[in-house]
């Protein structure tokens, strides 16, 4: 606590009781700290603020968190049918088209995932394209070793300009610019006018912008997981025979693709439905709204 002395002014006509009674007056009581200083007093609170009135709510679409870890891994049991010489591809291949020609569809084009897989090093990056992996039934996928032949055959590039032919998958255009650098009778430009690529394909039903991967695609629609172990994503798919689990981790991957095409084309009839029986409001009515 410290004591304030009084100026000589206010001394002048005061005897020794009245200053004592003055000094007792102008002793101040002062907060002080822990270091026996006087405390800076805390700033005072500001009265809450006043919100303006507004008839705009913004309101957050919640949706509830995807556990990953809890979702199953995808599972095929299909068939699987894998070709390393060119007359096998090119029979294969022949096979293929003859079944997109008999379908019945209705005009409609028949959806083939495609996906393509190769090596890749650290010292010299990506290597030649080595297997192409085509499925046109959730319960067929054809793999097509390309890393032993010096062309394609020509029954294979038929079955990929095919007029009925929709070739989809996710990147699939740079997997189609890829086809074209490592085999130069593939015309990449004619491949993707005439593809379709599902992360955007998912981002018009569903109004995102997001860039998406074949695994993050899956867990989102699929409500599954699809394994890509390393050991096997970079493995050799240049050596001849692949394993069981190379073989297994190509499959998948065109046929969760195929999956994933069938899933978003009922999305999109669900949405062209809702549209086609939504009742129309003549315009006398959209005038009396405005």
């Amino acid at each position: 606590m410290s004591k304030r002395t009084l100026p000589l002014w206010l001394r002048a006509g005061k005897s020794d009781a009245d200053l004592k009674k003055n000094v007792q007056c102008a002793v101040v009581a002062e907060p002080l700290n822990e270091n026996n200083k006087p405390a800076v007093p805390a700033p005072e609170e500001e009265p809450p603020k006043r919100r303006l009135r507004s008839n705009y709510q913004v309101e957050e679409s919640k949706q509830p968190d995807l556990r990953v870890e809890y979702l199953p891994f995808v599972s095929y049991t299909g068939a699987i049918e894998y070709y390393t010489t060119f007359q096998d591809v090119a029979f294969s291949c022949d096979q293929m088209t003859q079944w997109v020609e008999q379908q019945q569809q209705d005009g409609r084009p028949i959806p083939i995932a495609f996906d393509l897989e190769w090596p890749f090093s650290f010292q010299t990056g990506p290597g030649r394209t080595a297997l192409m992996q085509l499925c046109a039934a959730p319960d067929r996928c054809l793999l097509l070793q390309l890393s032993c032949l010096q062309k394609l055959p020509a029954a294979l590039l038929q079955l990929l300009y095919h007029p009925r032919v929709l070739l989809h998958g996710v990147n699939v255009k740079n997997d189609f610019r890829k086809l074209a650098r490592d085999f130069p009778a593939v015309s990449a430009d004619r491949l993707i006018e005439r593809c379709v690529e599902l992360g955007q394909w998912y981002n018009r039903l569903h109004g995102t912008t997001g860039i998406w991967s074949l695994a993050r695609l899956v867990e989102q629609v699929l409500r599954q997981r699809v394994s890509k172990d390393k050991r096997v994503r970079m493995s050799k798919w240049n050596v001849l025979p692949l394993s069981d689990d190379q073989k297994l981790y190509a499959a998948i991957d065109v046929y969760v693709g195929q999956l994933l095409y069938i899933k978003l084309a009922e999305r999109q009839r669900q949405q062209e439905d809702a549209e086609n029986s939504a009742p129309e409001v003549s315009p006398e009515i959209e005038r009396k709204k405005y």
